[in-house]
Formats: C-alpha cells, structure tokens, sequence
C-alpha cells in the first residue's frame, strides 16, 4: 500500500509541497467564454435523449423477444413496439442537428457579429 500523491508535487529545491493542478486546461481557459445554455437547448437535449433512448429500448424488446421465439400479444403494445423506433429515431435526430444548430446561433450571438 502506498500513499495517493497524485495530487501534490514536491518542490525538490525548496523541500515544500504544493498542490498540483487538477488540469492545466483550467488555468488556460476561464469559465466566462462559455456561452450559457439556454432552456431550448437543454429541452432539445432532452427530447432527443428520450427517443433515441425508447427507440434501443423498443428495438432491444424486439430482438429480445424474436430471439426467444416468442410473439408479442397482439395488442397496442404490439404496434407501438414495432412502429415507435421508424417514428421516434428520425425525430431524435432531427432534434440533435437543431440542438447543434441552436448552439450555434447562441454562440454567435454570444461571442458577438464580429467572431468567427
């Protein structure tokens, strides 16, 4: 067993500890050049998340279910199981290339007309 000094280095000259930086990328970039993220982006975010993610689920229920060599009852179950991934894929990608698109009309904004 040793000891975690990971996170302080040792000044050999002097014979003094410091704390070592987490990540030198925090001391290069401050945190106010980050645009916020705006109630859209992050109802975007979410919305894509939630359908791609019911469409694996979806489409993992029916690999699932085949491999078994089972049949789902048939039932509105049945229907929304096979038919919700060809709905629900397209629109959560729709969604991220509008998150990527609104991301980028904020930053613009944000960062000013002159910015590239």
């Amino acid at each position: 067993m040793g000891i975690d000094t990971s996170f302080v280095s040792l000044d050999l000259e002097t014979g003094l500890a410091a704390p070592r930086p987490k990540s030198i990328i925090l001391y290069l970039v401050p945190d106010e050049t980050r645009p916020p993220v705006s109630r859209l982006q992050r109802s975007l975010a979410f919305f894509s998340l939630a359908l791609i993610g019911l469409s694996v689920v979806a489409i993992l229920v029916l690999i699932i279910v085949g491999g078994a060599g089972m049949k789902i009852p048939s039932t509105q179950l049945q229907y929304f199981v096979q038919f919700f991934p060809l709905l629900a894929l397209p629109l959560g990608a729709l969604g991220i290339i509008a998150l990527f698109v609104v991301g980028a009309v904020e930053r613009r904004k944000y960062n000013g007309p002159g910015s590239k």
